[in-house]
């Protein structure tokens, strides 16, 4: 029996305009820790981190990880804070 699709987490590059500086997460560990060290509480509570927050659990337990690795790039980018 084939896994449908293994997903391959690709490193994301964070700029060191970002809060805590210059960084690349590797894991959706890391996306959790960056969230809860460098991200503010008005920011979380904007829709782009909501959703990347929404899924994280489920991401680590290996679903939705597509979905939430592309959240987490779209919710850097818009404040300017993915490098790649």
């Amino acid at each position: 029996m084939h896994p449908m699709h293994v997903f391959n987490f690709e490193p994301i590059e964070v700029k060191p305009n970002a809060p805590g500086g210059a960084c690349v997460l590797r894991t959706f560990d890391d996306i959790g820790a960056f969230i809860l060290t460098h991200v503010d509480l008005q920011r979380r509570q904007t829709g782009y981190w909501q959703i990347v927050r929404r899924d994280l659990m489920q991401a680590r337990f290996g679903a939705r990880r597509a979905e939430v690795h592309a959240a987490m790039r779209e919710a850097l980018a818009a404040e300017g804070w993915l490098a790649d």
